[in-house]
């Protein structure tokens, strides 16, 4: 007698979002089969905003407490940057960690699809590859949410969850201290996802899907901590690389 396989009923993205944290091997394999970006892409903007709110008062202290020390900027800008870091405004920082947010997962998966694409030889549509980073996006997005909530507890914005944690003194003028702080365990947590999540969309072995990973967060953290160095020298803030 014989039998007719019946295909398995696809997984829900809610259980697909559950399981990246604790089965993702498993997860990205379901959700590669349709992959969805709005709900993660809901999901992480929802934590974004709360993680951008929350530390508002500590990023403009830290602010103006780095551009005070310019050597550049004319008094009465300094003293304009201190009422608004007495004054700071919860929106204008979530409005540009949305914005931010936004603009590196979309070219995260340009670079990512560009990789795949290109120099690895194998296609898939740049949707599925922008939803797969957003998927492993969330495990980051967290981290940065727990960090923000020991932020405010610690009324400082130098808390880090890796390895910028040793740099003791250390702040964002040095370029090192910069690029750990954004090596914290969660990243990390993120790119091993990541490396499995492009594996499964592109159809390539999970080293050349760490590849991809590994090679898009250097360019993307590379880029962020070199524009803000430049941004703070032009400013006239002294900068280092340690």
């Amino acid at each position: 007698m014989n039998t007719v396989a019946v295909p398995s009923a696809s997984r829900s993205i809610w259980a697909i979002i559950g399981d990246i944290f604790f089965a993702p091997i498993q997860a990205l394999e379901d959700f590669k089969k349709k992959p969805n970006w709005v709900v993660p892409f809901v999901l992480c903007l929802i934590v974004i905003v709360v993680a951008s709110g929350l530390p508002y008062k500590q990023n403009a202290k830290a602010q103006f407490d780095m551009m005070s020390t310019s050597t550049t900027l004319p008094p009465q800008v300094i003293e304009g940057m201190r009422s608004s870091a007495e004054n700071p405004s919860p929106i204008t920082n979530t409005i540009g960690g949305v914005i931010g947010f936004s603009v590196v997962s979309l070219i995260s998966a340009l670079l990512a699809w560009v990789i795949g694409s290109f120099i690895f030889g194998q296609k898939a549509r740049y949707v599925h590859v922008w939803a797969v980073g957003l998927l492993v996006g969330l495990v980051p997005a967290i981290g940065t949410l727990l960090r923000s909530v020991l932020i405010v507890a610690k009324d400082s914005i130098l808390v880090s969850l890796g390895p910028a944690a040793l740099m003791a003194g250390s702040d964002f003028t040095s370029f090192v201290y910069s690029f750990l702080y954004f090596a914290d365990v969660f990243a990390i947590w993120g790119i091993i996802l990541g490396g499995l999540g492009y594996a499964a969309i592109f159809g390539l072995s999970r080293g050349k899907g760490m590849t991809i990973s590994v090679i898009v967060w250097l360019i993307i953290v590379l880029a962020l901590v070199g524009l803000q160095q430049f941004g703070l020298a032009m400013a006239g803030v002294k900068t280092s690389f340690i």
